[in-house]
Formats: C-alpha cells, sequence, structure tokens
C-alpha cells in the first residue's frame, strides 16, 4: 500500500510538471466519458432497470394484433377479452385492464384539464400497491352506480388539501360530477405516466360486456404471472383461448384469419421501451466510438511522451529499478488522468442530461425516471480505469523490450524513439482516423434518413395546421345532440378568430399513433 501511495503521490507530481499533456488528456476523456455517461444513464434507467413495482417482470402485457389488416403493433385488448381471460388463464394470478386520458376536475372554482388513469378496481392489487391514507379501490367500486370514487396521486393531494389527511372522504368534482376520495397514493408512486394526477375505477355495464364489443380494443390488459408461472406458459394458455373463442364465434373466424389475427404477450417493460430500445442502444454505440477514439487519441499522446522519457526509463533501469516498477509507475500515471477524465466526464453527463430534458427528452418512454445512480457511477469508474489501462499500455511493450544501450543509443541521436515507437504511433492514427471515419458515416446515413423523413409528403400542407384538444364534461354533454351543438358552437368562434382560414373537429388527428 505504502508502494502505491508512493507512485500515486510521484505521479502526480510528474503530471503536474507536464500539465499540457495532463490538462489535455483529462479534458479528451472528459468530453468523451460525459456523453457516454449521459447515454448510459439514460439506457440504464428506461430500457435496464426493472419497472419501481414489486417484481416487475411477473407483468405481462397481452395485446391483440391483426398485422395482415395494416393496424401495426398494437399495445391494446377489449373490455369482452379482459373478462374471457379472467375465466381462462389460470396462469396469472391476478389480471387488469388500464388506460389513460385527460379529464376536468375544479380547482378554486377554475376548470382544470389534468391527466387521469382509470382502471379496474384489480390493478392496485396486481401491481402490489397499497395507498398512504384511506383505501385502493373495492371491487363494488368497478360497478355501474359505485364507481364515482378517486385515488388522488401525493402530489394533487398536497395541491388541493396541503397535505390534510382530512381529504380521505371529501369529494372532488371531475367533469362536473362529484367522485368520493378514497385514498391517496405514497409519494413514489410512478406507473408508466409520471403526469398522471389521479386514478379512478372503470365500472362497465352489460351491454360493454355483450360480443358485440369483441375486438373493440380500447384498453391495455396486463396481468400478473404465478410464481413459478412461464411467459411461455402464458401464451400457449392465450392461444388456447381464441382458438375456442373460433369455434365459438364462426362469424369472426375468416374475417380473423384473413387479418392474421393473434394475441401477444410479452413483459410490460418490454412494450413501453419497444420503439426507443434500438435508437437508444445506437446513441450508445455512437457514444462508445467516441470514447475509443478519445482513448486512442491520448494512448499516441502518452506513447509520444513516454518516447521521450525512454532514457529516463533507461538510466533508472541502469541503476538497478525493476521493469516492472517503472511500468507500474506508468499505468498509474494513466489511471490518475483517466479517473480525472472521468469525474469530470460525470459532471458533464449530469450537465447533457439537464440540457437534454429541455429539448423534448421528456416525451420518451420512463423519462421522469432517468436519473443517475450507483451504478452509473460505477460504470462510469469502470470505464474510466479501462481507458486509464488501455493508454497506459501502450508504451509497455518498448518498455519490457527494450535494451538499455540502444535506447541511449538511438535517444542520443534522434531525441525521438525507435523506428518501433514511431511505426505503433503511426498505426494508432490510423486507428483513430478509421474509427472517426466509421462514425462520421453513420452519423451521415442518420442525417440521410432523417433527411428523407422530413421529405415525405403527408398528404396534405402541413404549413400553419395546429391543433387543439378539449373534452366537455359528460354532465353539462350527456348525449350527441347536446355534443354536436357544442361543437358547432366552438368552430364558429374559432373561425372568427382573425387568420383562422378553416377549423373543423375529429376524434382522430392523423399520425397521432391512433
Amino acid at each position: 500500500m505504502d508502494s502505491l501511495i508512493r507512485d500515486i503521490t510521484f505521479g502526480c507530481r510528474l503530471l503536474w510538471k507536464d500539465r499540457g499533456f495532463a490538462l489535455t488528456a483529462i479534458l479528451t476523456l472528459a468530453i468523451s466519458i460525459g456523453a457516454n455517461v449521459a447515454v448510459f444513464t439514460i439506457v440504464e434507467s428506461v430500457v435496464l432497470r426493472p419497472l419501481p413495482l414489486p417484481q416487475a417482470d411477473r407483468i405481462m402485457l397481452m395485446s391483440n394484433r391483426y398485422p395482415n389488416a395494416g393496424a401495426g403493433d398494437s399495445n391494446y385488448s377489449g373490455t369482452v377479452d379482459y373478462y374471457d381471460r379472467l375465466e381462462a388463464l389460470d396462469v396469472y394470478e391476478e389480471q387488469a385492464i388500464f388506460d389513460f386520458s385527460g379529464a376536468t376536475i375544479e380547482i378554486g372554482n377554475v376548470a382544470e384539464r389534468v391527466n387521469t388513469g382509470r382502471a379496474t378496481p384489480s390493478l392496485f392489487r396486481l401491481l402490489g400497491v397499497n395507498t398512504a391514507l384511506g383505501r385502493t379501490f373495492l371491487e363494488e367500486d368497478g360497478e355501474v352506480g359505485q364507481h364515482q370514487k378517486v385515488i388522488l396521486t401525493d402530489g394533487l393531494w398536497q395541491q388541493l388539501f396541503g397535505g390534510d389527511p382530512s381529504a380521505v372522504g371529501s369529494d372532488l368534482r371531475i367533469g362536473g360530477e362529484p367522485y368520493e376520495i378514497v385514498g391517496v397514493l405514497p409519494p413514489d408512486f410512478l406507473f408508466i405516466d409520471p403526469d398522471v394526477r389521479f386514478w379512478t375505477p372503470l365500472a362497465f355495464s352489460p351491454e360493454d360486456r355483450s360480443d358485440d364489443n369483441r375486438h373493440s380494443n380500447n384498453w391495455h390488459n396486463i396481468g400478473r404471472l404465478k410464481p413459478g408461472a412461464t411467459i411461455d406458459q402464458a401464451r400457449d394458455q392465450i392461444a388456447a383461448l381464441n382458438t375456442s373463442l373460433d369455434e365459438r364465434f364462426p362469424q369472426f373466424k375468416e374475417l380473423l384469419a384473413n387479418a392474421g389475427f393473434y394475441t401477444s404477450v410479452e413483459p410490460l417493460q418490454d412494450m413501453l421501451v419497444r420503439d426507443i430500445r434500438p435508437t437508444l442502444f445506437m446513441l450508445w454505440a455512437g457514444a462508445a466510438f467516441v470514447l475509443l477514439i478519445g482513448a486512442v487519441n491520448i494512448a499516441n499522446l502518452a506513447l509520444a511522451r513516454a518516447s521521450l522519457r525512454m532514457k529516463e526509463f533507461a538510466t533508472r533501469l541502469a541503476l538497478g529499478a525493476a521493469r516492472m516498477r517503472i511500468v507500474r509507475q506508468l499505468v498509474t500515471e494513466s489511471v490518475i488522468v483517466a479517473l480525472a477524465g472521468g469525474l469530470a466526464g460525470l459532471a458533464l453527463g449530469g450537465v447533457i442530461l439537464q440540457v437534454m430534458s429541455g429539448i423534448g427528452f421528456d416525451q420518451i418512454p420512463r423519462a421522469g425516471e432517468v436519473r443517475m445512480d450507483a451504478l452509473v457511477i460505477g460504470f462510469t469508474l469502470v470505464v474510466s480505469v479501462a481507458a486509464g489501462l488501455l493508454i497506459g499500455a501502450m508504451p509497455l511493450g518498448q518498455i519490457l523490450g527494450s535494451d538499455i544501450g540502444r535506447v541511449m543509443n538511438e535517444e542520443g541521436r534522434s531525441g525521438t524513439g525507435g523506428r518501433t515507437r514511431r511505426t505503433l504511433r503511426r498505426s494508432l492514427v490510423v486507428a483513430q482516423v478509421g474509427l472517426a471515419f466509421i462514425l462520421l458515416i453513420g452519423a451521415g446515413l442518420l442525417l440521410a434518413s432523417f433527411r428523407e423523413l422530413l421529405s415525405v409528403d403527408p398528404g396534405f400542407e402541413p404549413t400553419n395546421v395546429v391543433t387543439a384538444s378539449f373534452s366537455p364534461p359528460m354532465s353539462s354533454y350527456p348525449d350527441g345532440e347536446s355534443l354536436r351543438a357544442f361543437t358547432a358552437r366552438a368552430l364558429e368562434a374559432i373561425r372568427a378568430i382573425p387568420g383562422v382560414l378553416e377549423a373543423g373537429t375529429t376524434n382522430s388527428v392523423p399520425f397521432d399513433g391512433n
């Protein structure tokens, strides 16, 4: 240990004397490692880290797919599917359906539009989540006429009631109707959408459950596997259920066969990150190339620096120093530089994440969960030490295999190192240029793809087309006639705004993913 401390102290003194090299190396590594820290933080938080739920790997999503009908990878199932699966699938210990929407609540006599979650009462049992105050939903809360219950998030509870426990049992007006507050969720509760402010129970009438509504896919259907059950068992059971339903409802059989209908079963987390995972891994690969280029660049500098010190090393060897002692000293200096660059890169990675949060980064799945944790710090240390070892390893062959007399003669004649070292430095330059060229090609291909996407004709002129959404409360607009009258008045007022050429309404904006 004393010897290591002496190496570190001596290395710091040498680096302080050679501040130009040290600063260049630290700044290069800080930029390279900082990019990797930022991307790895996102990858670890979004893709690798389990959902913040007990045994989240057992939560499966069941999705109806119709690939031959051009429906894409839908993540939805129907109400009737949910009740069929409740009876037929014994591989799950609990099932639920849920979705997210918007709702209007009254805060201080002012209407405010907020995000809300709707789910069957079984959802919180399935997630293994209890309330901090009050209770979760009971099964009877999922019956029509008894469904006007609400569970608040901690944020909305603090906003409306200032953390007053007596809020449980009082009413909250949602869409103009009173809902009884039955519980408040824990402050750390997060399920998919961080912007959800409260949850209400789903209640279905007999008409909603009728066979006429088969394949009306409006909900996310999830289930928690029983201990010991596997995803393959779930897939087999749901395939068998679909086959039996084909026999029960032959009028749908040919149509579904032509559509290629099947039900996908996958971990819920896989569904959330399916679309973003390839992009994140591609960004991570690009950041890794940047780090590799930076490390090769510094290795070249370290080799040149070691060449200038070969007479020093030869003198120390002539005085009886062990070759491994010199090797350890060089590696120690490189690791010191790399760790300093790693610490600077950790700080720079945090800055990069802050910048990214202001340019739409919050739109990716699980963006609210992105944060640096112990794994990110450990990753940074490992990358830094690995970079230090790579940089320190470059001159080792010359030191271990050098002849003292020849080194003295070579250094005395040229002062720049022997032919072997010059060849190695040139090879490193070639490798650095080659890696940069590969990275440049990848960036060029991405830019070309992005340009092609921008040039796609959407079928209409998108310039100056803007959208807005509204959801009139059912209590004020209970039927189609009143809703149409409201829409007509709204369109008339919008068309009267100066500069508006035309206005219309739809329940499905083009390209919104519906």
